[in-house]
This record gives structure tokens, sequence and C-alpha cells, in this order.
């Protein structure tokens, strides 16, 4: 890589080069039969310069194109951002500062252990219902993140993840419930069982179909559903989006906007997480980041160039979404700590209510305004504080930077989605509920 970047001696005044190298072996069942097993490999080169004041960017899948992605680079900046920042000279670790991301367990794993995974899996499902579908994927990563500029910094490191995805389809006349649970870590050990004593109990909860009234009824969003009302703070709290002046948010740090109970950080230091890493993707170290504490907004999180433009550090959450694009303001893992009561303790509180597991369209509405409107895919009806059964033909809808004021509760039983959202259950005073009937 060095070698690579002396090429650009004389021609830019600064540039930095990214590799990255991975390997992903998917298992995928459909229907209960084993569909396909895979073996795929990629390597991918980033180039991104600064010249003449303005930032060119270019990539490719391989080392002999560089000099293609030189000129493309160097071509591009004529027409590009004005460069407000310059690569870092030197890359600093904080001291004692050591994240696993490695583990040598899931690079040993052989396809005969994941096939046994997904008959297991299968076998589960059958000997509770023969007559539910069962889907299941097993897949692991090895992959390799390297990264050198033109003044000599340069970092590296190796990463693993294992997942396992399950979905559950119960068809009977006139109604289709679908269950989706996935996991996704660093670790090997991280077992496709923890799964299963939730899919038993939301099928269960699932047998019977109930219906609701139309109105603002108190909810619980369960993990996997919290990142409808996430969405709109991830976007308000983006360092370009403040920049921009599109931004709620802007303007407000300091301010008392959410419930008190509710925190939020950015955390790329945790072991094994997917969003985890020593450094961001232009070299600046990862840490924890407090975006929300105790309702107060404290940060937002930014790149190298949005900080420059705000006149701030970075805070090392300059992120690629893949090799072929530039790095920009994201989230490293996003964590929500734990409150003090229980799911169940939640569920007993309600006299009449819903609990949101799974919804359809994440993302609908006006995110940038906290707007949401989704179709409830998996939800449940609570009758004076039970759980009576499934809910259908469901639509939630609001404003995720106003319903976050009127939290009630937070759970103590917070669960990683994704492999980088750590998320309690959360439950909300009043939410607008509306059927098709």
């Amino acid at each position: 890589m060095q070698e690579l970047l002396a090429k650009l001696k004389g021609r830019v005044n600064s540039g930095e080069l990214y590799r990255v190298n991975y390997k992903s072996t998917p298992v995928d069942y459909e229907m209960g039969q084993l569909k396909s097993v895979n073996a795929e490999e990629m390597e991918g080169w980033a180039l991104r310069v600064i010249h003449e004041g303005k930032i060119g960017f270019s990539s490719s899948t391989s080392e002999s194109q560089f000099e293609a992605m030189a000129e493309k680079a160097i071509e591009v900046a004529q027409f590009g951002q004005t460069a407000l920042f310059d690569f870092p000279a030197k890359i600093k670790t904080p001291r004692g500062k050591k994240i696993k991301l490695y583990d040598s367990a899931v690079a040993k794993k052989s396809i005969a252990e994941m096939v046994e995974i997904g008959n297991n899996i299968v076998a589960k499902v059958n000997s509770l219902d023969s007559g539910l579908r069962c889907d299941a994927g097993i897949a692991k990563f090895e992959g390799k993140v390297q990264y050198e500029n033109s003044y000599g910094a340069t970092f590296s490191y190796q990463k693993t993840s294992f997942a396992n995805s399950i979905m559950i389809q119960d068809t009977q006349e006139n109604d289709m419930m679908m269950l989706m649970e996935s996991q996704e870590w660093g670790e090997a050990d991280f077992s496709w069982e923890s799964l299963w004593s939730k899919i038993e109990k939301k099928l269960e909860w699932g047998k019977k179909i109930v219906e609701i009234e139309n109105g603002y009824q108190p909810v619980i969003f369960t993990p996997k559903a919290l990142l409808v009302l996430m969405l709109p703070l991830i976007a308000g709290l983006n360092g370009r989006m403040v920049n921009k002046k599109i931004s709620p948010l802007q303007e407000k740090k300091g301010e008392l906007l959410f419930n008190p109970m509710l925190s939020i950080y950015s955390d790329g230091t945790i072991d094994y997480a997917e969003g985890s890493a020593l450094y961001d993707d232009e070299g600046i170290a990862m840490g924890r980041l407090p975006l929300i504490v105790d309702g107060v907004l404290q940060n937002y999180y930014y790149d190298l160039q949005n900080a420059a433009e705000a006149g701030v550090k970075p805070t090392g959450n300059g992120l690629r979404n893949s090799f072929h694009t530039s790095p920009s303001p994201g989230i490293s893992n996003l964590i929500i700590p734990a409150g003090t009561l229980s799911f169940e303790e939640m569920v007993k509180d309600i006299k009449s209510g819903i609990i949101v597991d799974q919804v359809l369209g994440l993302g609908q509405g006006n995110i940038l305004s906290g707007a949401f409107s989704n179709n409830v895919q998996l939800g449940y009806r609570i009758d004076k504080g039970k759980i009576v059964g499934r809910i259908k033909n469901v639509m939630i809808a609001g404003n995720a930077l106003e319903v976050l004021k009127d939290i009630v509760a937070i759970g103590k039983e917070a669960e990683w989605v994704s492999g980088r959202y750590h998320f309690p259950p959360v439950y909300l005073k009043a939410i607008s509920v509306s059927t098709k009937d």
C-alpha cells in the first residue's frame, strides 16, 4: 500500500488507501430443506485524494487497477467537495485500549458444523409443529481491513462474525403469521439456542387472533422493533445533517429533549460487536460517545470533513457503507442502557395496549422530522395486564421525537439486535394505533 501511495507523489496534495478482504460462507435453508451452501471471497480497494483543495474518490476490486483509480480520483476531484480537513499524520491509539474482534473458532467453523446447526433448527421447529414453514440461515464471515495514507499513518485489523437467522411461518385459513429471529456476533459460541425460548413464547402468544380498538394506546416496543424510533434520532444526530441545517436537533445541545430515563451512546469499543473496531475508517480512534444522557442532548457524531465544517473534533464515526463509498458520519454500535423494570412488570402495568415486535416498511414516514407510520407485522394485545393474543391489520403512527418524551419505563432485559444495536424494551405512554376495520 505504501508503494502504491508513493505513485501519487507530486500528483496530489495527499491521499489515503483503504483495502478490505473478506470471506463469507452462507448456508441457507428453505422450507425445512438445505437450499444452498456458498463460499464467497471479495477484495476491495478505495482511494481518496485531496487535490488542489478538493476531494476525489475512486474504488476498484483489484490492486492492478490502481493507476486507473488514481486518474479517476484526480479527475473527480476537479468537481469534488472542498476539503476542510487533511488525513491524519499519525494514528493515535489510546493507552491500554484493546478490543476483541477476531475469534479463530469462527474461522475454523466447518460447513459440516454449520449444516448440523441448520438441521437442528429445522428438527426443533418440526418437533414443535410439523405444519410450520421454517427458513434458516447460518453464516460465517472473516475480514481484514487495512489503511494507509500518504503521511505514513497506518492501521489494520481482522474481524470475524457468526450469524444465525430463523424465519417461521404459520399459515392457516385467511391468516399467516411470520416470526423472525436472528443474532450476529463476532464469537462462535453465540448459540442459536438462545433464540429458541423467544420463538416458543411468541408462537404461543400468537395462536389466538384478537381485535383492538382504534385510538391512542400504551405500547411496548421490543428491542427488535425499537429501531423504528431510533432511526429519526440516528439521522437527527448526524453531523452532516446538522451542518446542512436540516436536522430537527440542531442547536439543541444541552437541552432536555426526551424523558430523563433515556440515554443513548455510540460505542465502537465493545468486544465482538458488529460495529466495533479500534479505529474508524479514517484512522480516528473509536470510543464511547454520549449522544443523549438522561434525556439531554450531549453530542452529534462526525467524520473528519463534517467535524472540520462544524469546528469541532472528529468523534471517530467516519464510516464506509462499503469500499465503494467515501467515509461519512455513521453509528458504530448504538447502546441504550437498560432500565429497572422487567418485561413482565411492564405488561402487568397496562390495562389495555399492545406490544410491537416486528414492523413492515422500516423507515417509512419522514425520518428527518421524526415522523413514522408503520404496519405491525407481528404484535400482541395486552388486556388487564396479560398478553391475550396476536393483532392483525394494525398500523402505528407518531413522531419519535415526541413520543420519546413520554416513556413510562425502560426494561431491564437489553439484547443485541443485528449485532450492533443493544436495546431494552421500551414502554411508551400512548401512540396512535389504528386498524383497517
